[in-house]
């Protein structure tokens, strides 16, 4: 009886040392999936784009605002189409048509002198530019649903249609692209134009027509547009 009595604890005994054993295996699990150890490619804290763009068409409208003379009033409307040769970077396609009006400043000095001033309004413009969507991430909309966007910069050149002239324009930009879903994006830009243009005389009554000068033009462009993702 007591040879029975002591086989049953110890298999008792032994059973309960499996079973702490099993729950450390398992705690070590945990630590070792949730606990950062230093290995990089164990973390995954980075996730994955949930928008992928790679090998994909986009095309989209856009409209716009442009600083260029402060005795112009000038607005844009026109067309980008892209293709995104990978996650981070694209090649684009920009045209737009201006529209041209004076401004606030040019009406009061045309009232108060009785003459005008001497600009050069804008055509239009049609370029290509390099992007590159360097950073991703998403956003909590008050708690109710998650916005996902691509901040990217971008560079480039083209030709700004004037009424003296075509000229060649670099620019430099960056920009944001919200996610509406996985094809549909909302997306708005900032770029820096710079050329230099001639000036014709619209004063000095002798010299009407003729080219007075040149002068640098920066052009501060302000665009917002909607992006559509085509597959291939």
């Amino acid at each position: 009886m007591l040879l029975v009595t002591y086989l049953l604890f110890m298999i008792t005994i032994s059973n309960s040392s499996a079973e702490d054993e099993a729950q450390q295996v398992n705690i070590d699990a945990i630590k070792e999936k949730y606990w950062a150890r230093g290995n990089e490619t164990e973390l995954g804290v980075v996730q994955n784009r949930l928008y992928s763009k790679e090998s994909k068409l986009e095309i989209g409208s856009l409209v716009g605002v442009l600083s260029t003379d402060p005795f112009l009033s000038v607005k844009c409307l026109g067309i980008k189409a892209g293709f995104h040769f990978s996650e981070y970077f694209a090649a684009n396609i920009l045209a737009w048509k201006n529209f041209v009006e004076p401004s606030s400043a040019l009406l009061t000095f045309q009232e108060t002198v009785g003459a005008t001033t001497n600009n050069n309004p804008q055509r239009s413009f049609i370029g290509t530019e390099l992007a590159a969507s360097l950073i991703y991430g998403k956003l909590s909309l008050i708690g109710k649903a998650i916005i996902y966007y691509d901040l990217h910069l971008s560079a480039g050149g083209g030709v700004t249609a004037t009424e003296s002239g075509n000229y060649f324009t670099p620019l430099i930009g960056i920009g944001q692209q919200i996610f509406l879903s996985q094809s549909v994006s909302l997306r708005v830009d900032y770029r820096a134009m710079r050329y230099t243009e001639t000036i014709i005389e619209k004063v000095i009554t002798p010299k009407l027509g003729q080219p007075i000068g040149q002068r640098v033009n920066w052009t501060n462009a302000v665009t917002l547009g909607l992006d559509f993702l085509f597959g291939l």
